[in-house]
């Protein structure tokens, strides 16, 4: 159904017009997004938009304290869309600023219902690895 709807509108309404995908859920979410992001003008408001909003906030702060968002380490208490799409543009900024990525992720921790994300959990979901 949703590639009948994309393809219909671009259809109607020509290839740039935006797609916003709204309360698909984690694992269809990250999916959607991912095989839509490169050919369609698309967005999901709990991974993209919050992390919009919440690193406006960050970087607000940065001004006052004059500080780079890299000397920084964050903590998250919750692994669902919001959360890391604010982690994933967190670390876009870090590697804007010239920190690699692999150091960019290792100044993110992000808990979900069952602990920790690490690498040696199972049972993790695609989009939390």
């Amino acid at each position: 159904f949703i590639e009948e709807f994309i393809s219909a509108c671009k259809a109607r309404y020509g290839s740039s017009v935006l797609m916003h995908f709204e309360d698909f859920g984690n694992q269809n979410a990250f999916r959607l997004l991912s095989k839509y992001l490169n050919n369609t003008c698309c967005f999901n408001d709990d991974i993209q938009g919050t992390a919009s909003v919440a690193l406006a906030g960050i970087l607000g702060s940065l001004r006052i304290t004059q500080n780079k968002i890299s000397d920084h380490t964050f903590v998250f208490l919750g692994a669902g869309e919001a959360n890391l799409g604010i982690a994933e543009l967190i670390c876009l900024k870090m590697e804007k600023e010239g920190v690699p990525k692999a150091e960019a992720y290792k100044k993110i921790f992000m808990m979900d219902s069952r602990g920790l994300l690490v690498t040696s959990r199972t049972n993790l979901s695609e989009h939390k690895i």
